[in-house]
C-alpha cells in the first residue's frame, strides 16, 4: 500500500540528500558538518531577507567558476562543493508539485541532482528559471516556504552530524 507524501516529507528527503555532502573529499580535505551548517545558515538568511533569486545568486557566488576545468569535484573547495550540493537539490523543488510527483513514483529517490559541472555551466539559465518564479505569486510563496523548510532541516542534519 502506497502512502501519500507531503511537501514536508519532500523537504526532509531533500535535506537528507543535501547532507550527504558531509564527508566527501575535496582538494586535500573533507567536507565537514560545520561547512554545510554555515552555508545553509547563510543561504537561509538570504532567502528569508531577500528572496529566492537572491539566495540562488548567493549560492552561485559560492559555487565556483563556470569553466568546466575549474568545476571538477576534486578541484573544488569545501564551500564550493556544499554550494553546488545545495543548488543541485533545491533546483527540482522550484516545481514543488512535479518534485512531489517524482517522490511518489520513486520512493527512495526524491529527484535527480544536477552534476557539479552542469550547475556551474548553466548559471544563467538556472537564474532565469528562478527569476521566472516571481511571475506566479502562489508558486513563488510555496517554493520559498519549501526552500526555507529544506534549509532548516539541512542545518539540523549538519548539527546532528557534528557529533559523529
Amino acid at each position: 500500500m502506497s502512502t501519500m507524501k507531503t511537501l514536508d516529507y519532500l523537504a526532509m528527503a531533500t535535506s537528507h540528500k543535501i547532507a550527504e555532502v558531509i564527508g566527501k573529499r575535496v582538494k586535500n580535505t573533507t567536507v565537514q558538518a560545520r561547512d554545510l551548517e554555515t552555508l545553509a545558515t547563510k543561504a537561509l538568511g538570504v532567502l528569508q531577507s531577500q528572496g529566492i533569486y537572491a539566495m540562488a545568486l548567493f549560492l552561485f557566488s559560492r559555487s565556483g567558476k563556470e569553466t568546466k576545468e575549474e568545476t571538477k569535484e576534486e578541484k573544488m573547495s569545501a564551500e564550493e562543493r556544499v554550494a553546488t550540493q545545495i543548488l543541485s537539490w533545491l533546483w527540482p523543488l522550484r516545481d514543488p508539485h512535479g518534485a512531489l510527483g517524482n517522490l511518489q513514483k520513486n520512493e527512495n529517490q526524491p529527484q535527480t541532482d544536477k552534476g557539479f559541472d552542469e550547475i556551474n555551466q548553466n548559471k544563467c539559465y538556472m537564474l532565469q528559471e528562478w527569476a521566472d518564479l516571481s511571475s506566479d505569486l502562489p508558486t513563488l510563496l510555496l517554493v520559498r516556504d519549501l526552500y526555507e523548510q529544506t534549509l532548516i532541516y539541512t542545518r539540523y542534519h549538519a548539527k546532528a552530524s557534528k557529533g559523529e
